[in-house]
């Protein structure tokens, strides 16, 4: 009768801490499907290629360091967004629908975007406006020259140009926009024009 009286409030703290565990597990799936709808927006989980802005704006483009920048999200534009990319001039076409998106993005003249294909990081660029003075021999997208406001205007479609405003290297030196992995990347993406 003691051992019966001494075991039930045992079982009775038993039962209780196995509720405990059970609701904290159930808590813990319940928490990692809402994060798998974030992580789907990370490089490599969904997008074989995008084109991603650093979250802080850089003065001194000179000691940017490709893997240290930290990417907004959601990525600036992405393959399923893209409806041609024209490898010879690097000119990526979209739907009047990402138009419209884009259009919600400010402030991005010498700001600072990376390419990316699946989780790899290629290339980083700047954004420039047309009447911006300032040199960049990596990559540039040219966006419309800026409103009152500071806003700027997304063309209807985007150009990586090689430098701007014109690029002052060897002719040795390769083309960042020509790498082979996102050749690749627009093929399997079935976006590519050569």
């Amino acid at each position: 009768m003691i051992i019966e009286w001494i075991g039930r409030p045992y079982l009775t703290k038993l039962g209780i801490r196995l509720r405990h565990i059970s609701c904290i597990v159930i808590g813990l799936l319940c928490l990692s499907f809402l994060t798998c709808e974030e992580e789907v927006t990370k490089p490599g989980k969904e997008d074989t290629f995008a084109i991603w802005i650093a979250a802080e704006p850089y003065q001194y483009q000179a000691f940017v360091h490709l893997d240290e920048l930290e990417l907004l999200e959601p990525p600036f534009l992405s393959a399923p967004d893209i409806t041609s990319y024209c490898w010879s001039i690097h000119q990526i076409d979209y739907p009047s629908s990402v138009y419209e998106r884009l259009k919600t993005w400010g402030g991005l003249i010498n700001r600072i975007f990376i390419v990316t294909v699946a989780d790899e990081r290629i290339y980083w660029g700047t954004f420039k406006g047309d009447l911006d003075s300032g040199g960049c021999q990596n990559p540039v997208i040219m966006l419309y020259p800026r409103h009152p406001d500071g806003s700027n205007t997304i063309p209807p479609c985007l150009i990586i140009q090689r430098a701007y405003p014109d690029f002052v290297g060897s002719n040795d030196d390769p083309d960042l926009r020509n790498d082979l992995r996102i050749y690749r990347a627009l093929v399997e993406a079935g976006i590519l024009v050569p």
